[in-house]
């Protein structure tokens, strides 16, 4: 993919779709690509986060296992964003992702992301709207999950 892909790519991302191009070029521009086989483990439950990762082909699905149970977090596919709030803060992964289908990644680094959003503080404020809409939606569906 060329950058201009990439770009595009995270522009369909809804976290970042208040970004402008410019904003976006440089996302893209930091961003590490990594690509990964069926069965790859991404990383595991409990681990400390250091970024996210935009899919850009495959799908990957997300398991918890707490308390001798497996339960599925979903499946996430081209353009989805896994571990948002690592982008901006340091916590723990809160399932293991697995890779399902071969697929490709742009890993977005917490360091990288906090460079941009100190240098363009309104991309602050629309990025922790968004991340709380989206942690809203998480818990709501962690629900029915658990019912």
């Amino acid at each position: 993919m060329s950058l201009e892909d990439d770009i595009y790519l995270l522009s369909q991302v809804q976290m970042f779709s208040d970004f402008q191009a410019e904003h976006l070029r440089l996302i893209a521009f930091g961003s590490q690509k990594m690509s990964f086989s069926n069965g790859h483990e991404l990383f595991r439950e409990g681990q400390p986060t250091d970024g996210g990762y935009v899919i850009v082909s495959g799908s990957i699905e997300l398991l918890s296992f707490q308390e001798g149970n497996t339960k599925s977090l979903g499946i996430f596919t081209a353009g989805s964003l896994l571990g948002e709030m690592a982008l901006i803060s340091v916590n723990n992964r809160i399932g293991t992702a697995f890779v399902l289908e071969d697929c490709e990644l742009l890993k977005i680094s917490r360091i990288m992301m906090l460079r941009i959003l100190n240098e363009y503080p309104e991309l602050a404020v629309a990025l922790q709207k968004r991340i709380s809409a989206s942690v809203v939606s998480f818990t709501k569906n962690l629900e029915k999950i658990q019912i």
